[in-house]
């Protein structure tokens, strides 16, 4: 339950080319403007990388899945960098050469809602460490006068 009212959700999900939340439909998250403030915004992002052992040896795939979350504003009027807060959940490496295919494997997918619950969990705690720099940059906007 999402605000009082079960969501449906199709899967696979279509972010391509995003412009609104997938799960409640509000407009701005997938296409964050470069101007703040802007919407806050929570994002899964997926890092993959080609890396070799050494000259003789072939690429090897590697990956990483991060959360993050922005909240549309930024520490100074001069700054070019939203406040937010990122967690590296996972790292992986493909098992060898030619391998395309990542992934991590749980016993139970009550195990990976722990393991995925823990990791939104910590994307909190990073959140509620710059809270009071966000509040302080949200009411110097709040007084700015409207151009």
């Amino acid at each position: 339950m999402i605000g009082g009212a079960d969501v449906k959700m199709r899967f696979p999900v279509d972010v391509t080319r995003q412009n609104r939340c997938p799960v409640c439909k509000t407009d701005g998250p997938g296409r964050i403007p470069s101007a703040t403030p802007r919407p806050e915004s929570a994002s899964l992002s997926f890092a993959v990388y080609a890396t070799t052992k050494g000259a003789a040896n072939p690429v090897v795939l590697g990956g990483d899945l991060f959360f993050g979350w922005d909240a549309g504003v930024c520490n100074s009027p001069k700054s070019l960098t939203s406040l937010g807060a990122a967690v590296r959940v996972l790292r992986t490496e493909a098992r060898g050469p030619n391998e395309g295919t990542m992934g991590v494997q749980f016993c139970s997918t009550d195990c990976m809602r722990q393991f995925l619950n823990a990791a939104v969990d910590e994307l909190e705690r990073r959140g509620r460490a710059i809270e009071p720099k966000v509040r302080t940059a949200r009411q110097r906007i709040k007084r700015r006068p409207e151009s």
